[in-house]
């Protein structure tokens, strides 16, 4: 008998998913070849020509990968560098699928991972891009795999997915610091289900927990020796203003809804509630909801407080859904619902064109151009426009002194732009109160003395003669560089000569 949920290829599940990554892949492919790096990935990139246990803002893993690959490609350029972050994301698609099959049947997780692939953080940011996020998704759901093999049915070889459920939540670990949340999730499951308690008194537990503490400990190891300045970091990221502010927690939301497209978000909110309503007594359900709930409950609560965060700080929690939301589309189409399978095809349809619109303004700034209107809060996609192209003015302009003098740039995220676009025989420096991990690479003290050409990114009339009088002798202006995008002016940069650096910029890093 013909299944009608989803035509022939229903019956095909694992082989939809595979064409799905492999078109995917060759979408992430031509947008790495011709979209800039964003200004975390540039960052991400220079501040990895040094190698370190630890990093001002995350563990190393998402340091490490480019830092190797730049050394052992001899070339830095994003196309080369994105190359593993898409084939994780390869594999996260995958595993999606196999949660979702696991847990709910094949076709279930098939369109859990087809869904996946059509959530712009996900499909993008984290599938294609040098960023902490594609390491932690992959390792997250690889563990949760591990986990649904012990908690959900039974296994000849438990010792074997514990050991499989650490490791990757090492690796999670040594990714990012969402990780904790992991843990978190499978104390919440435990909680609800008092039979599959007895795991505690066995090996197995424990056994992860060591080896995802091993994954936690270099970032702890580096942090202990900087004033466990990552850790104060993002911890203060979430600090409020004191009472509930009802706006910001809109903005929170309304940020995760764009991150996810609405179309898409509302059906996962609406699988989390559905599967909290259910409890414990639906097992697949109750451990993705507990799994799901705590990034992005205490994210959106947090928001709250007066400061609604980033909007992709809970993504982490809705991944974990995906699996939930293709079982919820396979049932509905057994039941004959039509308006599931339009909603399917109006989704695809959604993504494409969201993705053509980011895209084409991503390359060549059109709709700023036609509709300025719509960017007078400025342009977003700016953040991956390249500043490669200014490199030969910027030489230019400081004539031939430019190797004997230190560049400088009046923010962290200018600090990146220059410092990627520069290459790794230009060191830079951040002269600003909060420089990241750049205040930890050099040593402001060793360049006492010495001339300085120094970049400020401005909208208008660079105040940074006036802003950095105290700490130079002179200041004198060079003239500006403008970037362009496709032929046409995309923002500017001032350039400076501080002459005699005669003090250290203070910063707020711990030491």
């Amino acid at each position: 008998m013909t299944d009608r949920r989803a035509g022939p290829r229903a019956r095909h599940p694992g082989s939809l998913v595979l064409a799905t990554i492999v078109l995917g892949s060759a979408l992430r492919l031509l947008l790495a070849a011709t979209i800039g790096m964003s200004v975390d990935e540039s960052y991400e990139t220079t501040i990895a020509r040094t190698l370190s246990l630890g990093y001002y803002d995350h563990p190393p893993l998402s340091f490490w990968i480019p830092g190797v690959l730049a050394r052992v490609a001899g070339t830095e350029r994003g196309v080369v560098l994105r190359l593993p972050f898409i084939a994780l994301f390869a594999g996260t698609t995958w595993l999606t699928y196999r949660i979702g099959a696991r847990a709910f049947g094949e076709r279930a997780g098939a369109y859990g991972a087809i869904l996946l692939n059509l959530a712009p953080v996900f499909a993008i940011a984290v599938g294609g891009w040098v960023l902490p996020d594609g390491p932690l998704d992959f390792a997250l759901l690889a563990a949760v795999l591990c986990l649904v093999h012990v908690l959900l049915g039974r296994t000849r070889a438990p010792i074997r997915w514990w050991v499989g459920a650490g490791a990757a939540a090492g690796v999670a670990a040594l990714s990012k610091y969402h990780a904790v949340f992991l843990p978190a999730g499978v104390a919440l499951y435990l909680l609800g289900r008092g039979e599959v308690r007895r795991w505690l008194r066995t090996p197995g537990p424990w056994i992860a927990g060591v080896l995802a503490a091993l994954g936690a400990l270099p970032a702890v190891v580096w942090n202990a020796h900087h004033g466990w300045a990552s850790f104060r970091f993002q911890l203060g990221r979430g600090a409020g203003e004191g009472g509930v502010h009802p706006v910001a927690l809109l903005e929170s939301l309304g940020g995760q809804a764009g991150y996810l497209l609405p179309w898409l978000w509302v059906p996962l909110v609406w699988v989390l509630l559905s599967a909290l309503r259910r409890g414990p007594r639906d097992a697949p359900r109750w451990l993705l909801a507990s799994l799901a709930i705590p990034p992005i409950a205490l994210f959106t609560i947090v928001s709250s407080g007066g400061k609604p965060g980033l909007p992709h700080w809970p993504m982490p929690g809705y991944l974990m859904l995906f699996p939930l939301l293709g079982a919820e589309v396979d049932e509905r189409l057994a039941r004959g619902d039509r308006r599931v399978r339009r909603w399917l095809a109006a989704s695809a349809a959604g993504f494409g064109v969201v993705l053509a619109l980011a895209w084409s303004q991503a390359a060549t700034g059109w709709m700023a151009r036609a509709f300025p209107a719509l960017f007078r809060q400025g342009d977003p996609t700016l953040e991956v426009v390249n500043w490669s192209d200014a490199r030969p003015a910027i030489l230019a302009l400081a004539g031939d002194g430019a190797r004997q003098r230190f560049v400088a740039a009046t923010s962290w995220i200018d600090a990146a732009k220059a410092g990627y676009a520069l290459g790794p025989g230009t060191q830079v420096l951040c002269l600003c109160r909060s420089p990241h991990h750049f205040g930890y690479l050099h040593d402001q003290r060793e360049y006492l003395g010495r001339d300085a050409i120094l970049l400020d990114q401005t909208r208008g009339p660079s105040d940074a003669p006036r802003r950095y009088a105290p700490y130079f002798a002179g200041i004198d202006a060079l003239g500006t560089v403008t970037v362009r995008r496709a032929g046409h002016p995309a923002l500017d940069i001032a350039v400076f000569v501080g002459r005699r650096f005669r003090a250290p910029v203070p910063d707020d890093l711990p030491r």
